[in-house]
């Protein structure tokens, strides 16, 4: 939130001393929306800071908005005022239509709602990292987990399952399914067949987070055995 602040006190300044260099097609524009992330996050409470070309600091009065999913009609949605933002909070992904009236103005914002995403871990280790994992600490991991770590809140998602493949030191490969984020008896067992060099892929990671209707998917976590 720190760096959305710096950002709006030079997008008010630019607002103030060259208002053309926010023109639009058939005018310039008068206001300017910031939001932590390029979109908004489906279920949980976005908070939005709106500056406008006015003496005033831009009031809950002029503000109204509409959701529409992508398989829906068009709704209005509420927007909650807090301490100098707004709250919005899509009950789904979708289109969000801010409408921010200044004067005989209204402007339009559209911002795309997207489901919230977790982040895989194999436990300290996320996917994608250079780091070694010793045998010893890689057969004491008791499953995958989807962990939440954006939007200023801990929390987990349940994974559903995922595929294992240890490819060992010699090229031989062996794969199991696992249902569930906790490793089963026969993933288990592979997992404890561990030994330096072999290489573990974990694929098709379903998750689903709580409040979320479908399923989505983690990235592809690879790991080398120290």
């Amino acid at each position: 939130m720190k760096i959305i602040n710096k950002v709006l006190v030079i997008l008010i300044f630019w607002i103030g001393s060259n208002p053309i260099a926010f023109g639009q097609r058939g005018g310039s524009m008068k206001s300017i929306l910031s939001i932590e992330n390029q979109y908004l996050i489906a279920k949980i409470d976005n908070p939005i800071r709106i500056v406008a070309q006015q003496n005033e600091p831009v009031t809950i009065s002029q503000l109204n908005a509409t959701f529409q999913g992508y398989d829906s009609e068009k709704e209005s949605i509420e927007i909650v005022e807090g301490k100098g933002y707004f709250i919005i909070n899509p009950d789904s992904i979708g289109i969000v239509e801010i409408h921010v009236t200044i004067g005989d103005t209204v402007e339009i914002k559209k911002l795309r709602v997207k489901p919230i995403e977790a982040v895989g871990r194999l436990g300290i280790h996320k996917a994608n990292s250079d780091t070694k994992i010793g045998v010893g600490e890689f057969k004491a991991q008791m499953g995958i987990i989807a962990n939440i770590e954006c939007c200023g809140f801990d929390a987990r998602c349940s994974v559903l399952g995922f595929q294992t493949t240890r490819i060992s030191n010699q090229n031989q490969a062996e794969r199991r399914i696992n249902k569930g984020g906790r490793f089963e008896e026969e993933t288990r067992e592979i997992i404890m067949n561990a030994e330096s060099g072999d290489i573990y892929i974990f694929r098709q990671i379903k998750y689903k987070c709580p409040g979320s209707e479908k399923s989505q998917r983690l990235d592809d976590m690879i790991f080398e055995i120290e």
